[in-house]
């Protein structure tokens, strides 16, 4: 596997490269002009020399001629000094150094030029050597290379600010990927800003992270909730059938198969709802495609006589108030399930007298004359189907409340928005 190297060694490498590539531009730079200006110095100074070799050459037969302090002029190659090599490709009037067959190792240059001298076309070589510009050349060199140390200098400066400053950086991120290792995989607890965390880059990482741990929370949270709602209110349904069942084995009468089929259907479609419910609680849906529909009276009766079965006595009667017609955007299940539980719990609350279901506007009552809040272990949180209920208006962003009357039992309403 490839070793990924830390941020501090990135930094170190790319700062590297980049130092190498300034110091050898400098460098490279400071020659070239170096060159250019001395290859300009003696063009400019040969030219200047030959004009005044002219003047001196003119009427006499000299072939050779100083111009101090630096040139020596000559007239015809034939005529220059043994061990001076041309340069094979020179043109007229540019200046070249001499080629390195010389017998010299100093820097000289040389140029040559076509004049008219004493009325006859001849070639003039002009050979020049500044020793003061070789030794000021030097100087020069010796300078560049203190000024090359110091840039040295600032460069390691430089590399020390910018790993403390990578440190500073990067310290937060070290700090929180170790943290993160070493924490357990099923702590999901909120996670601490690391020491020195100065940027809003690192404050937001660890607030996405923080909100993935929450939404990873909340779904074990709703599978967790899942298994207990379900082992709880599949229970009821469960026994049903299975009394109808042993029921069904000892009689033959067709009335009475008929109210066990019946008891047996309400069952199965109960524990359709509730899994159905349950689930729905359980993923993520885009709520806005649920569409509106109407709850009627038949469908409160339907939910109503579904659970008569709770009350064996007689003695409570349950009674459908609806003054208008309720627009929802709840499922039809969970629906059935949300108005059930709160059913339920109004009997389990209620031993003699009456529970009311009321529509009215936008609102459902369920109104009891049992016991009241106080009168159930836990006050208004008794029994799981509370907490189904919700969990529901949760969800499906209805509102929920359980109070006492102000005569006895209490009243559970449901808003929805």
């Amino acid at each position: 596997m490839k070793r990924i190297k830390t941020a501090k060694q990135l930094t170190f490498t790319y700062f590297s490269i980049v130092a190498f590539a300034i110091i050898a531009f400098h460098f490279s730079m400071f020659q070239s002009v170096i060159e250019n200006v001395e290859m300009i110095y003696a063009e400019n100074r040969m030219v200047k020399d030959k004009n005044v070799a002219l003047e001196r050459l003119q009427g006499t037969s000299l072939t050779h001629v100083s111009i101090p302090p630096f040139s020596e002029v000559y007239v015809g190659q034939e005529n220059l000094p043994l061990g001076v090599v041309l340069d094979p490709n020179m043109t007229d009037d540019v200046t070249y150094e001499l080629d390195e067959a010389s017998d010299t190792d100093l820097e000289v240059f040389s140029m040559r030029s076509q004049v008219t001298l004493n009325g006859q076309q001849k070639t003039l070589y002009i050979i020049h050597y500044d020793e003061i510009y070789e030794s000021s050349e030097t100087q020069m060199f010796h300078t560049q290379s203190t000024q090359l140390m110091l840039s040295l200098l600032l460069l390691v400066v430089s590399l020390w600010v910018v790993m403390q400053i990578s440190m500073r950086l990067t310290k937060p991120l070290s700090q929180l990927s170790q943290f993160l290792t070493s924490r357990r995989p099923d702590d999901l607890t909120p996670i601490a800003l690391p020491e020195g965390a100065a940027t809003r880059e690192v404050h937001l990482l660890v607030a996405c992270i923080n909100d993935y741990q929450q939404q990873i929370q909340a779904l074990i949270e709703r599978e967790r909730a899942f298994n207990r709602y379900a082992s709880h209110e599949l229970r009821t349904p469960l026994m049903v059938m299975k009394g109808a069942v042993t029921l069904l084995g000892k009689t033959d009468s067709p009335s009475f198969i008929k109210r066990q089929q019946v008891r047996m259907h309400q069952a199965c479609q109960e524990m359709e709802d509730y899994i159905s419910t349950l689930l729905s609680l359980t993923r993520e849906e885009d709520l806005s495609t649920i569409p509106k529909r109407s709850v009627t009276q038949a469908e409160l009766e339907s939910i109503k006589q579904a659970h008569m079965v709770y009350l064996t006595d007689g003695q409570v009667s349950v009674q459908i108030q609806m003054e208008n017609r309720l627009e929802i955007k709840l499922p039809e299940p969970v629906f059935h399930i949300l108005i059930g539980n709160l059913l339920k719990n109004a009997m389990a609350s209620t031993e003699k007298g009456r529970i009311d279901i009321q529509v009215v506007g936008n609102q459902i009552d369920v109104i009891d004359t049992g016991c009241g809040l106080s009168g159930k272990p836990g006050g208004e949180s008794y029994g799981l189907g509370l907490m189904i209920v919700r969990d529901i208006c949760v969800k499906y962003a209805c509102e929920f409340s359980l109070q006492d009357n102000v005569g006895q039992g209490c009243t559970a309403r449901l808003v929805f928005t």
